[in-house]
C-alpha cells in the first residue's frame, strides 16, 4: 500500500514537473513574442514618426536624380575643365568608380536576406528596410558624381548615353522600392504591400544588371566578345591575311587590345581617340600622339617608355600592359613613316620585327597560315600541271615544224613565247594557223624579219594574252593597226622597219596598257611620235588613279624613233678630217724655231763684258 502510495504520489509530481515545464517554456516565447512585439511597435513607432520627412526626401531625391541630366553641360568644352568649376566638376566625378559599387552590394545584400527570409519560412526577419535607404542614399551619390564624370567631355558616345540612362533609372527604382518598403513597414499599404516590394525589387535588380553591364562595357569592353563559342567561331571563319596591312592588321589590333578602352569611341581621355588612323594623327588636347617618322615627338611611343610609377604611364598601372615586342612593332612602324596601307612585303622589315610579328600569332592562325600557303602552292601546281597538260598537244605540232620556236617563259610559267626569228621569209600568214591552239596562252610573239603580211593581222587577235609583239622589218602597214589596237593587255610592240605612218598610229592612242613603241626606219614623223606618247602617258596615268600606290605602274610610256637620230649622226664621221688638218699642218716642225729664238735672245747678256773696256780712262791720265 505504501508503495503503491509512494508511486501514485510521484506520478502527479511528474506530470506536475513536465506542465511546469511546458508553462515556463510558453511563457517565455510569449514573452519573447510580446518583448519582439513590443520592440517593433517601438520601430513603427519610430518610422511612422518621420515617415512625412522621409516620403518628402524621397520624393525631392527622386526629382533630383531625374532632372540631373537637364543640369547643364558645364565642363563638356575643353576650356572649362581649366576653371574652377571645371576642376571641382573632375574631382568629384573620380569619386563615381567608389560610390557606384556601394548601392550594388547594399542591394545584393538586401536580395540576400529576402532569400533567407524565404528559406526560413519566416523565422527570419531582417530588417531589409534599413539596407534599402543605404542603397538609395549612395545611389544617388553614385548619379551625381557619375554625371561629373560625364560633364568632363572624356566620355560620349551611345553606350555612355545608355549607362547614363539606366543609371539614373536603377536609383529612381531604388528609391521608390524604399519608400514602398517603409510604407509597409507602418502598415499603410494594406495587402498590396508586398506584391509591390517584390516587383519593385525585381525591376530594381533588372535594371542594376543593365547598368552595370554597360559600364562593364565602357571599361573593359563586351564581354559577351570574350566568349570562347565566339572565339572559336571567329578563329574558324577568320581570313587568313598572307601579306597584312601594316596598320590595319599588325598595329591597330595592338592598340585595341591595350589602349582603345580609354581612348576609343566611349571614352577619350585627355581628349584622345587613338580607334583610327586619323585619330591618332589629330592627336590629343595636350599631345601630338602620332608624328610620322619621329618616335620622339610621338606620345604613344615616349608614354609606353615611362617608367611604371609615373602618372604619364600608358597603359596606366593596373591595366594589361604592352609587351616588349608590341612596343617594338609600334616604335618600328612610327620610325618608317608609319604608313597607313602598306603591306609587310611592300617595306624592308627586319628579322627582328618578323620575329616580333610571330609573338602577335596564336599557334592556330600560324597552322592555319602555314596550311593556306601550302594549299595555295599546291593549287598553283595543280594547275599548271593541268595547263601544262592540255598544252602539251600545241607545243609538240609547233616545234615539229619549227624546232624550238614555242616554249615557256619560265619553268614556273604556263604563259608561252613563240619566235619566228630562226625562220624569217619561211614563215608566213598561213604559217601562223599552227598557233591558233595555243594562241590564247601566248604572251610574246616574235614574228621579225619574216613574210607577214597585213592579212595576218585578223588572226592577232585570238592572241588576247599577248603582252609583247614584234613585227618589226615586215611588210605590215596601218591597215594592221586597228586589229593590234584590239589587244588590250599589250605592252610592247616592234614596228620598226615598216611602212606604217603618223596616220596609223593614231590607232594605237587608245592602248593604255603599251609602254613602247619602236618605231624607227618609218614614215612616222618625230611631231607625230611626240604626240603619240603623251596620249599613251595620259591615258596610262588615268589608268592608275583609284588604285592602290602599291598596285600603281610606275613606267612612263615610250615612243622610241631611233633610226631619225642615226642618219642625222652620219655626217661626224665626215667631220674627221678636221682634226686630221692640223696635223698636216707640221706645227711640231715649226716648234723648232721657238727654242732657237729663245736661247739668242739670252745670248746678248754676255756681251755685256765690253764694259772693262773703260780701262782706256786711267790710261789717259
Amino acid at each position: 500500500m505504501d508503495k503503491n502510495a509512494g508511486e501514485n504520489d510521484q506520478k502527479p509530481s511528474k506530470d506536475n514537473g513536465k506542465k511546469a515545464g511546458k508553462k515556463t517554456e510558453k511563457t517565455g516565447q510569449d514573452t519573447a513574442k510580446s518583448t519582439s512585439a513590443s520592440c517593433g511597435a517601438c520601430e513603427g513607432s519610430a518610422q511612422k514618426k518621420f515617415f512625412v520627412p522621409v516620403l518628402i526626401l524621397g520624393f525631392l531625391a527622386i526629382l533630383l536624380v531625374a532632372i540631373m541630366p537637364t543640369l547643364g553641360e558645364i565642363g563638356m568644352a575643353s576650356e572649362s575643365a581649366t576653371t574652377t568649376i571645371g576642376k571641382w566638376i573632375g574631382f568629384l566625378g573620380e569619386f563615381h568608380p567608389l560610390f557606384l559599387h556601394l548601392p550594388i552590394g547594399a542591394l545584393m545584400l538586401v536580395l540576400l536576406m529576402e532569400v533567407l527570409r524565404l528559406i526560413t519560412f519566416g523565422k527570419y526577419t531582417p530588417n531589409t528596410t534599413l539596407g534599402l535607404f543605404f542603397a538609395s542614399a549612395t545611389g544617388v551619390f553614385a548619379v551625381a558624381f557619375g554625371y561629373c564624370l560625364y560633364l568632363t567631355g572624356d566620355f560620349s558616345g551611345e553606350l555612355i548615353e545608355e549607362h547614363k540612362r539606366d543609371g539614373i533609372i536603377f536609383t529612381i527604382l531604388l528609391i521608390a522600392t524604399f519608400l514602398v518598403k517603409y510604407t509597409s513597414d507602418i502598415g499603410l499599404m494594406g495587402k498590396f504591400a508586398k506584391p509591390s516590394y517584390i516587383v519593385g525589387l525585381f525591376l530594381t535588380t533588372a535594371m542594376m544588371m543593365s547598368a552595370g553591364h554597360h559600364g562593364g562595357q565602357i571599361t573593359h569592353g563586351d564581354p559577351l566578345d570574350k566568349a570562347p563559342w565566339k572565339l572559336d567561331k571567329e578563329a574558324a571563319t577568320a581570313e587568313v591575311i598572307v601579306d597584312p596591312i601594316l596598320y590595319t592588321n599588325i598595329v591597330h589590333p595592338i592598340l585595341e587590345q591595350k589602349c582603345i578602352t580609354c581612348h576609343g569611341e566611349t571614352k577619350q581621355k585627355s581628349g584622345l581617340r587613338m580607334d583610327s588612323y586619323a585619330a591618332l594623327i589629330d592627336g590629343g588636347e595636350e599631345t601630338d600622339c602620332l608624328v610620322p617618322g619621329d618616335t620622339k615627338s610621338s606620345a604613344m611611343v615616349t608614354y609606353m617608355h615611362l617608367p611604371m610609377e609615373d602618372d604619364m604611364h600608358m597603359p596606366p598601372e593596373g591595366k594589361k600592359q604592352l609587351t616588349p615586342e608590341e612596343i617594338q612593332i609600334i616604335e618600328w612602324w612610327v620610325k618608317i613613316g608609319a604608313p597607313e596601307t602598306d603591306t609587310l612585303s611592300a617595306v624592308e622589315v627586319p628579322e627582328d620585327i618578323i620575329a616580333a610579328i610571330d609573338t602577335l600569332k596564336t599557334p592556330e592562325q600560324i597552322a592555319r597560315e602555314k596550311a593556306a600557303k601550302e594549299k595555295a602552292k599546291q593549287e598553283r601546281i595543280a594547275f599548271m600541271k593541268a595547263k601544262r597538260a592540255r598544252l602539251a598537244s600545241s607545243l609538240k605540232s609547233v616545234n615539229e615544224k619549227y624546232a624550238g620556236s614555242l616554249n615557256y617563259i619560265s619553268k614556273d610559267s604556263t604563259n608561252l613565247s613563240f619566235s619566228a626569228v630562226s625562220y624569217r621569209k619561211d614563215f608566213n600568214d598561213e604559217s601562223l594557223e599552227i598557233l591558233k591552239d595555243a594562241a590564247a596562252d601566248i604572251t610574246e610573239l616574235d614574228l621579225s624579219a619574216t613574210a607577214i603580211t597585213d592579212a595576218a593581222a585578223f588572226s592577232l587577235g585570238e592572241f588576247a594574252s599577248l603582252q609583247s609583239l614584234k613585227l618589226n622589218q615586215t611588210s605590215i602597214t596601218d591597215s594592221s593597226l586597228p586589229e593590234i589596237q584590239k589587244l588590250n593587255q599589250l605592252q610592247i610592240l616592234n614596228l620598226h622597219s615598216t611602212e606604217v605612218t603618223d596616220a596609223g598610229i593614231k590607232n594605237l592612242e587608245p592602248m593604255s596598257s603599251l609602254k613602247k613603241v619602236y618605231l624607227w626606219n618609218t614614215k612616222v614623223t618625230e611631231a607625230a611620235a611626240k604626240s603619240l606618247e603623251k596620249t599613251l602617258t595620259d591615258k596610262h596615268q588615268e589608268a592608275q588613279q583609284g588604285l592602290e600606290e602599291e598596285d600603281q605602274d610606275k613606267t612612263t610610256p615610250q615612243v622610241i624613233l631611233g633610226a631619225s637620230s642615226k642618219p642625222a649622226a652620219a655626217p661626224k664621221p665626215a667631220a674627221a678630217p678636221k682634226p686630221a688638218a692640223p696635223k698636216p699642218a707640221a706645227p711640231k716642225p715649226a716648234a723648232a724655231p721657238k727654242p732657237a729664238v729663245p736661247k739668242p735672245a739670252a745670248a746678248p747678256k754676255p756681251a755685256a763684258a765690253p764694259k772693262p773696256a773703260a780701262a782706256p780712262k786711267p790710261a789717259g791720265n
